[in-house]
């Protein structure tokens, strides 16, 4: 699905702009354009990448294909972007990711995704670019774009760490499927390290528009971006901080686990110790000798059954005054 704002020199805002009428737009003198792709099919590829704007053949590849990585291209007359949106998963501990490819150029915009995304769909109506978005420049509508994204993470973010974190409970309480609390705290640590490895790169993709001279942007733009980096790198050091966080609460869990092993050990351990002397003494007068004085002996079989209860009792005193049990 293709969808078109435009904004002309005097401030008409015109919005889901004929795909006809594309063309006459961009030969506008002053008009300014914001094309949204949502699952676009190959022939929108190439209608608006191929025979409209005569991209490069490598970002048209890049854009077709999954990046998985930040990055950004300087063309010269545009600029080809990659960034990643953020959301909760179905599944518990889980996050998803997907891929936005942006051009960017003087006077257009052109914003790329597989779905419906909230950030986008905020600005997309006439009031808006009356006074932000393309009433500024198609550069800071991208920074308002990639700011309310960030903005998007924060809840997002603190959700999954409260998450991690009742796992972190979750670990202690008795009767708790271990195979399923494993199964989550692994599916955090990858969610994690995923978080991780989208938002570092992303941090220093903003630094880039932030510092960098590009043509696209101008100076006194490249500020906006730098506020939008200052954000992006507190919540690159949250998720680096929510990524040790899960990997201990990990190795918590094997140490628990190993430490109710341990103890299940110890317990048989200790009746296979008591019951060592005890097999002795049945084995000794279990041998078939004719000359056995017990054997003849009226109280025999009593008395070897408090030889056991003796020696039972015995080493059972002992292991709780060495404070074994």
């Amino acid at each position: 699905m293709i969808r078109i704002i435009k904004r002309t020199l005097e401030g008409d805002v015109t919005v889901d702009l004929p795909l006809e009428e594309l063309r006459a737009a961009l030969d506008e003198r002053g008009a300014m354009v914001w094309i949204d792709m949502m699952a676009p099919t190959h022939d929108e590829y190439h209608l608006i990448l191929e025979q409209t704007f005569h991209f490069h053949p490598l970002a048209i590849e890049d854009t077709i294909s999954d990046m998985h990585l930040p990055k950004v291209d300087d063309y010269g007359a545009y600029l080809y972007l990659v960034f990643h949106t953020v959301s909760l998963g179905d599944q518990p501990m889980d996050l998803d990711t997907e891929e936005v490819d942006v051009f960017l150029g003087a006077r257009y915009l052109i914003t790329i995704h597989e779905s419906t995304r909230r950030s986008i769909d905020r600005c997309w109506h006439a009031d808006y670019h009356t006074i932000h978005g393309l009433a500024r420049s198609p550069a800071l509508l991208l920074y308002e774009l990639l700011d309310s994204q960030i903005d998007n993470y924060i809840p997002i973010i603190d959700a999954f760490e409260e998450k991690i974190e009742q796992l972190g409970d979750d670990i202690f309480a008795a009767g708790e499927n271990q195979r399923s609390l494993l199964d989550r705290l692994l599916t955090a640590k990858s969610s994690a390290l995923r978080l991780q490895r989208i938002l570092a790169p992303q941090r220093e993709l903003l630094n880039r528009l932030a510092t960098t001279s590009y043509t696209v942007i101008r100076p006194e733009e490249r500020i906006y971006f730098r506020d939008a980096y200052d954000h992006l790198a507190r919540l690159a050091n949250l998720s680096e901080s929510m990524r040790d966080l899960s990997s201990s609460t990990i190795e918590t869990h094997l140490a628990l686990v190993n430490n109710r092993m341990n103890e299940v050990m110890k317990v048989l351990t200790i009746i296979s110790t008591i019951f060592i002397p005890l097999s002795f003494i049945a084995g000794i007068y279990g041998m078939n000798f004719v000359h056995m004085p017990e054997l003849e002996w009226r109280f025999g079989y009593l008395f070897v059954w408090l030889i056991f209860l003796a020696v039972a009792a015995t080493m059972l005193m002992f292991f709780r005054r060495r404070k074994w049990i």
